[in-house]
């Protein structure tokens, strides 16, 4: 089995606080993942000026099962660069959208997972009201979908539990960590969450794709 927090330039084992919510990539790391999010941007943008530009030359020539693909195009793409930007803000934004309230760890999971049509396995003790810890839920949340849809993977489905208060576990099929869109969005789910003084740890075996995280910071 091997770690792979290295490959993702984190330290796993850290306790981050979540006051101030400003911990940086190294200079390095840093401009590497902005440039990947750049990728990102420019290959949603060319997909949707490529969509629209056809429909605006040609719409009168095509039928309705080609407009019907192209206006999926448009919109699946719109739908990508909002959600990039949604990443963006939670990195590397000035913080004036943060909604700081406590967060409730299994509502966010539940609601993460259900964004993929995925269900948590969430055991009675670890869904108590009171297990909260003080963060932006959307920007949990959003660090938790991110995650769920980079485990995805035609080899299988992924299973999600909360067996522990805080503790998210996750187990996925073998999966090729470094290929470069699994990377970007493993990533991305570390800094967002990471963002909000969760810890994100993920491990890879022959036998599968072992994940952990820890939401909000480590109870002493």
């Amino acid at each position: 089995m091997r770690g792979v927090a290295s490959s993702l330039d984190c330290d796993l084992d850290e306790v981050v606080s979540y006051a101030p919510p400003r911990r940086r990539l190294t200079t390095g790391s840093h401009a590497e993942f902005v440039g990947a999010l750049v990728h990102e941007f420019k290959s949603a943008l060319a997909s949707l000026q490529g969509a629209s530009e056809l429909l605006a030359r040609r719409r009168h020539e095509l039928d309705e099962i080609v407009l019907a693909d192209l206006t999926a195009v448009i919109e699946r793409q719109a739908a990508r660069v909002a959600w990039l930007v949604r990443v963006l803000e939670a990195v590397d934004g000035d913080g004036s959208s943060r909604r700081v309230e406590p967060v409730h760890g299994a509502t966010v999971a539940r609601q993460a997972a259900a964004a993929h049509d995925m269900v948590v396995e969430i055991t009675r003790g670890a869904d108590r009201d009171d297990d909260t810890f003080v963060g932006d839920p959307e920007r949990v949340r959003l660090g938790l979908e991110i995650l769920f849809e980079a485990l995805h993977s035609p080899a299988g489905s992924v299973t999600v539990a909360m067996a522990v208060g805080g503790l998210v576990t996750a187990v996925a099929p073998a999966l090729d960590l470094d290929e470069s869109q699994r990377r970007f969005a493993l990533r991305s789910a570390f800094r967002v969450l990471d963002m909000e003084g969760c810890q994100l740890r993920v491990r890879s075996a022959a036998d599968g794709t072992r994940v952990e995280v820890r939401l909000g910071p480590r109870k002493k």
